[in-house]
């Protein structure tokens, strides 16, 4: 097939941005030998992403974010499984009657002992990295954060570059492997990769 013309490329080479459908990319071969997948893909559940609230204090920044591209209709994991590589999906307990059977399931404590609030307590991903069930604490709740406190929320699902460095490790890759990160979002995956070697 026709090859995808990267969107952005490091210096070195090493990280490579894609703007299009990741079944495009894959089916053109512009990506190469895949040693893991890393996926958090639209879960289907038409995400609320209006954060503001009428009467909440301005010393609370809040902000509204468009809605997520996809998240409208069902997710459909068939085709990212049908590629049959090592994969971390995440928000699969959303459509957990369409991905095969796995003890290897990841479990983010995004709550990590805080107090409860109208959020979920945590998101489970669905692997076949192989182990049993792997619980990851990381607090992420609004402005109270284990890592990045301070930082602007770029997406209305944004996950912490902790997360994916756990998510590689927890594959045991190796310096210069490559992860596929078929949906982007706001990016955390890729300064984990940086610091890890990975590509």
């Amino acid at each position: 097939g026709r090859l995808v013309t990267p969107y952005w490329q490091s210096a070195d080479g090493s990280i490579t941005v894609f703007c299009a459908r990741w079944e495009a990319v894959h089916a053109a071969g512009s990506v190469g030998e895949i040693d893991l997948i890393h996926a958090d893909p639209p879960y289907g559940v038409n995400e609320r992403t209006e954060r503001a609230k009428a009467g909440r204090s301005k010393r609370w920044r809040c902000r509204d974010f468009p809605a997520v591209h996809g998240d409208d209709r069902p997710f459909d994991p068939a085709p990212i499984v049908a590629l049959d590589r090592r994969l971390v999906l995440w928000g699969a307990n959303h459509y957990s009657d369409r991905v095969p059977g796995s003890p290897s399931w990841i479990v983010w404590d995004k709550r990590d002992g805080i107090g409860p609030n109208d959020n979920a307590d945590g998101e489970l991903a669905w692997s076949n990295l192989g182990g049993p069930l792997r619980i990851f604490r990381h607090t992420w709740s609004g402005v109270i954060r284990a890592s990045e406190s301070g930082t602007t929320v770029l997406a209305p699902t944004q996950k912490p570059k902790a997360l994916s460095t756990y998510v590689f490790q927890k594959a045991k890759l190796r310096p210069g492997a490559l992860v596929f990160v078929p949906y982007l979002g706001s990016g955390p995956d890729l300064p984990a990769a940086v610091a890890m070697g990975l590509r």
